[in-house]
């Protein structure tokens, strides 16, 4: 039974990290300026990569379950110019879906991430490797390569997630 407390506290803290991201994006080009004065936000437009200016996560993932999903609304975090979580769909973006998800809290190499399927299966790391992200032009760009995840059903397997992922809207500096 000490595997749904070990399973809460970090399930806890990503919650509260995601709840930290609603209602502090910004999708404008003025609010979301970084120190140089350059765009932390997507462009406004109708560009497919960034998912409409919203951002896009396309991850695949295999093992015990294998599927792929697309998100069309990604919210990013930024703490002193290194990326520190990443929510899709946005937190901030009501008209989406809860299921398919993907979470992440980045601390130096490692985050804390949860996946849920379009089946609503939900997977697990408190400190996973395999997450890298960076800045091109005013667009964060992470690429997910490798990431295994840990079933939250005690009867699952394992996963391993593959994919890349555009921040729509970005808060922090």
């Amino acid at each position: 039974m000490r595997r749904p407390r070990v399973l809460a506290l970090p399930l806890i803290a990503l919650t509260a990290s995601a709840l930290a991201l609603t209602g502090c994006s910004s999708d404008s080009k003025d609010s979301g300026k970084d120190k140089d004065g350059s765009s932390a936000s997507v462009p406004d437009g109708d560009d497919q990569a960034s998912g409409g200016g919203k951002g896009s996560a396309h991850l695949t993932y295999s093992g015990g379950d294998s599927g792929e999903f697309t998100i069309k609304s990604v919210g990013c975090a930024v703490m002193d110019g290194k990326l520190t979580a990443i929510t899709a769909p946005d937190s901030a973006d009501s008209s989406a879906p809860a299921k398919p998800s993907f979470t992440a809290v980045i601390s130096d190499d490692k985050a804390m991430t949860t996946l849920t399927t379009e089946g609503g299966d939900s997977y697990l790391h408190t400190a996973a490797p395999g997450i890298t992200g960076s800045k091109s032009g005013g667009t964060w760009v992470v690429t997910v390569a490798g990431l295994e995840l840990g079933p939250t059903d005690p009867t699952g397997d394992s996963i391993t997630v593959e994919g890349s992922i555009t921040c729509g809207s970005v808060a922090g500096m």
